[in-house]
């Protein structure tokens, strides 16, 4: 009997779900990998990026620093204002992501030269005149006063507004503190209730470039048979068609023009209000405002350097005083007569901008303008002389004992590090807590605090400053370097105790303070007593600035953002 066939299929081929399981694991781990690699070479290139950004505008501002500082003309003097918003080692609360890093606000002016226009155009010299005198006219000069440093923002108030001061003070807002201000309207001064800014992250601040034009309009003055001034038929300023003023102090009852009386109906916007660019000052009324008093008759009398009363030094009238009066805030007593005689604390200012303008008119676009670059947290100047500045001869001879009166200057020794001068470092000492204490061997000090001045002839580590740039009797003045001011002498706050170190109001913090005031007197080296009259002691010029500027990415890409720094060498006089 026939075997019965059994048909077999072909076996297909196919695979396990254990296979497909490790198959799919296989992918999903290459589909990872590879998102990783993707994601990190995005980061790093959105790092790159970022950076790429920082230098470029770090590059622009080190660039337009330069640029103003090779100008610099012969005649007028520079500002130099230091604020420590938060000390290195310090834990603060202005901005809690930049931790315990070193946050300055500092402020410097100075003036330089080349031909400049109004950020605003208001018409041209032949638009419209009136006897031969122009009543509309494009604002330029060859003089300009050029600020750095930060600016505040209030972009949530009311169109046309600016911030006044804080609520019932008379300190003005700065960048670290928010709260309830005061509003005012720029166009006429106009009260206008108040109203709150918030407190802007330290990351966020503007830093900003603001030149302010030194011209003149023309316009005559009329003074009456009683030494008033009356007001001039075309009035130009307080107009809310021009974005001029009659004065750089920034004091908010000083809004009259040079010598005090000039205008007196007139109210001027202040330039710290960000929507003005021109103030009726040329160099010489500059010098005539800085270094005269004059009485309600407009007759002038002269004004020391430095007030002699060591125990106020914010009472005046003094040169000094005067010139740190266009950047710092002071409230009263101050009249019209007496426009810079001091007061009872130690007030700072700062000019308003926006990054975008409250509205399209020019006032409020103008606000944009001087802000050079947007997320700067920190803003550093410091200052040197260079070897052999104030120097009259060669020193002592071997032979010869010193008698306290030698020309001997800033003496460097060749192979040391050259030394910077400000404010210096401090850190927290958390033992007992809270108390200040001296960075050891810190870089950076004041010249009234450096051990290394001398008036006999010692030299110390990196060299030493003598005459003309320090007094001569330095064991019992509370004045060691004119530049730097009277030493404070406060009998609590070791953090400022013997040195030329305040701290600003309580409304603004009580941050420490540091002040130098440079060339009034370029050429006299003479002259050191830091009493005298006209051009006062010897201060002349520093030879060298150094700024450190941290900037910030905008999307936060880099995590603290990242330092800055150059060194400009000023010309040679």
């Amino acid at each position: 009997m026939p075997r019965a066939r059994i048909l077999t299929l072909p076996r297909r081929l196919a695979f396990t779900l254990t296979e497909l399981l490790i198959a799919v694991g296989v992918l999903v781990i290459v589909v990872l990998a590879a998102a990783k690699i993707f994601s990190a070479a995005s980061k790093v290139s959105a790092i790159a990026g970022a950076n790429a950004d920082l230098i470029q505008t770090a590059t622009a501002i080190e660039q337009q620093v330069r640029a103003d500082f090779a100008n610099l003309p012969r005649n007028a003097f520079m500002v130099l204002q230091q604020v420590e918003v938060n000390p290195l080692g310090a834990f603060q609360s202005v901005d809690p992501s930049l931790g315990t890093a070193e946050i300055r606000a500092d402020q410097i002016a100075f003036f330089t030269r080349g031909a400049r226009t109004t950020t605003q155009y208001t018409g041209s010299q032949e638009a419209n005149s009136n006897n031969g005198i122009a009543t509309t006219w494009t604002p330029e000069s060859a003089v300009a006063r050029i600020y750095y440093g930060h600016g505040v923002q209030a972009p949530a108030l009311p169109i046309g507004t600016g911030p006044f001061s804080y609520e019932n003070s008379n300190a003005t807002v700065v960048p670290w503190q928010g709260g309830r201000v005061e509003l005012e309207r720029w166009t006429d001064g106009a009260a206008q209730g108040a109203g709150n800014i918030p407190l802007t992250k330290a990351s966020l601040w503007p830093l900003v470039r603001l030149a302010t034009l030194m011209g003149t309009d023309g316009l005559p003055t009329t003074i009456d048979n009683a030494g008033n001034a009356s007001n001039t038929a075309y009035p130009r300023f307080g107009s809310s068609d021009v974005n001029a003023s009659v004065t750089l102090f920034t004091n908010k009852i000083i809004r009259l023009g040079p010598l005090a009386t000039k205008y007196p109906n007139t109210y001027a916007p202040l330039w710290t209000s960000g929507r003005v660019d021109v103030v009726k000052w040329q160099p010489d009324d500059l010098f005539s405002q800085m270094a005269f008093q004059a009485d309600s008759q407009q007759i002038p009398s002269g004004i020391p350097f430095i007030v002699s009363n060591y125990s106020a030094p914010w009472s005046g009238p003094s040169s000094r005083l005067r010139m740190i009066q266009t950047l710092a805030n002071w409230a009263a007593p101050a009249t019209a007569v007496n426009p810079a005689n001091g007061a009872n604390a130690l007030y700072l200012a700062y000019p308003r901008v926006e990054k975008a303008g409250p509205s399209a008119s020019k006032a409020d676009q103008m606000l944009t303008a001087p802000v050079l670059a947007a997320n700067c947290s920190s803003f550093k100047v410091e200052w040197t002389w260079a070897d052999g500045v104030g120097r009259s001869f060669s020193g002592y001879s071997d032979n010869t004992a010193p008698t306290g009166g030698e020309g001997i200057g800033m003496l460097v020794n060749p192979r040391a590090a050259q030394p910077w001068f400000g404010l210096d470092k401090l850190r927290i000492v958390t033992q007992p807590p809270g108390v200040f204490s001296d960075l050891p061997n810190s870089a950076v000090r004041p010249v009234s605090n450096s051990p290394n001045f001398t008036d006999n002839g010692q030299v110390a580590e990196w060299g030493t400053v003598g005459i003309p740039l320090v007094v001569s009797n330095l064991a019992s003045d509370d004045i060691v370097c004119s530049v730097e001011g009277t030493i404070n002498r406060s009998a609590t706050d070791n953090s400022v105790r013997d040195r030329p170190v305040w701290r600003c109001s309580t409304e603004q913090g009580l941050k420490r303070v540091y002040q130098a005031v440079f060339g009034f007197n370029q050429d006299d080296r003479g002259t050191f007593n830091p009493s005298a009259f006209l051009r006062g002691p010897y201060t002349p010029l520093p030879s060298a600035i150094r700024i450190t500027i941290r900037l910030h990415d905008p999307l936060g890409r880099i995590e603290g953002g990242r330092d800055f720094q150059f060194i400009v060498d000023l010309p040679k006089r």
